[in-house]
């Protein structure tokens, strides 16, 4: 596995969440063309859940149409997708992949990676002004030492939760202490979030 900027890659599968087409409705071309990037570079590209924006009507078709003439696109469905046609949550060899505001199928669940979006994830650097969030990756382990990799919100104009201080959306970080795992910048700097 590898971090590209906001994506995950998993040999040739990326990795993305939240894109929230519609959000912003000025921005779909940006995040589009930023998906066509990564689905340059991948032979699958996986939407990890909340492709586009409840009660927005973004360019989610345009963004279909457009990515998935490059590569394979998997969408796996998240709560903003009411109108999509996606998979619940997929698993391919030892990868579980689930959008994290619901607890996946049990096949899914016992990936030894779990990797979901959902929470938005961020830090809340301080600086000489105050300070400011940036958005992260979340990894660490659970139980029986699955892994756990949280996906940033591939929209950055998206509210973010700032994890060192703010417990972020989903079943996992009422389930789990997420306070013992680390966050990684998109430039990939790890930081504690103690």
């Amino acid at each position: 596995m590898r971090l590209d900027e906001d994506a995950l890659f998993i040999g040739r599968k990326a990795v993305i969440a939240d894109l929230h087409l519609g959000l912003v409705r000025f921005y779909d071309e940006d995040i589009i063309e930023r998906a066509i990037k990564i689905a340059e570079k991948a032979k699958t590209l996986i939407v990890a859940g909340d492709l586009m924006h409840i009660g927005k009507k973004g360019k989610y078709e345009k963004f279909i149409s457009e990515v998935g003439g490059i590569t394979e696109l998997v969408l796996v469905k998240g709560n903003h997708d009411i109108s999509i046609d996606a998979e619940k949550c997929i698993r391919f060899g030892k990868y579980g992949i689930f959008h994290g505001h619901a607890i996946p199928d049990e096949d899914v669940w016992s990936a030894k990676y779990l990797i979901f979006g959902h929470a938005h994830p961020s830090v809340f650097l301080r600086d000489e002004v105050g300070g400011y969030k940036e958005r992260v990756f979340l990894t660490g382990e659970i139980e029986d030492e699955r892994r756990i990799i949280v996906l940033p919100a591939f929209n950055d104009l998206c509210a973010s939760t700032a994890v060192n201080l703010d417990r972020p959306a989903g079943f996992m970080f009422r389930r789990y202490n997420y306070k013992k795992w680390y966050a990684i910048l998109l430039d990939g700097t790890i930081l504690s979030i103690n």
